[in-house]
């Protein structure tokens, strides 16, 4: 089984309860350039998993999808644009708080804070929208999804910890079909 699908296949309360530690552990931390730290640090621990939750999602769609429709996506650079995105908020964001307002440098950080923040916030979403548009394909074994129905499964999986447990009986039909990568 892929690693992919492990991640997939992990039941709800393991990604509710993951995704509510992590979210309470960095909400504790606001106030200080010390506590931007810890919240940093949060905020990374919390991408780094649902972001390969819904990338592994889009994979296991889009590898299954292509087997019935001929058309596998072609969205993962998104998952990777909005990690980079928001890890560069976070780290302009830190080094923000450690920077003297007369620092010459500080005008050129506080400009680029708010591009990389767009540009992470863009690329999340629309790579939420790419594993949610994977599934509805799959679903409907079409080439294209209709649009209602991807916008449910998008605002389903953008609330993760509630929209996990409407959308695992179908992540369990999509791991029950065969993928051509399997072996």
């Amino acid at each position: 089984m892929r690693l992919t699908d492990r991640v997939l296949s992990l039941h709800p309360v393991v990604v509710t309860i993951l995704f509510l530690v992590l979210f309470v552990g960095g909400s504790i931390a606001i106030g200080s350039a010390t506590s931007a730290l810890i919240f940093s640090f949060a905020m990374l621990a919390i991408l780094g998993p649902v972001m390969f939750w819904h990338y592994s999602l889009y994979r296991a769609a889009s590898d299954r999808s292509a087997q019935s429709v001929g058309h596998s996506g072609r969205r993962g650079f998104l998952f990777l644009l909005a990690v980079v995105g928001l890890c560069a908020f976070l780290i302009l964001f830190l080094i923000q708080m450690a920077t003297a307002q007369t620092d010459p440098a500080y005008p050129m950080i506080e400009a680029a804070l708010p591009i990389s923040m767009l540009v992470g916030n863009l690329s999340y979403f629309a790579s939420i929208w790419a594993a949610a548009n994977a599934l509805t394909r799959f679903e409907d074994r079409t080439k294209s999804a209709e649009f209602h129905k991807t916008l449910g499964t998008f605002i389903l999986e953008a609330y993760l910890p509630i929209g996990i447990w409407v959308i695992y009986p179908r992540i369990k039909r999509l791991l029950a079909a065969p993928s051509l990568l399997q072996t």
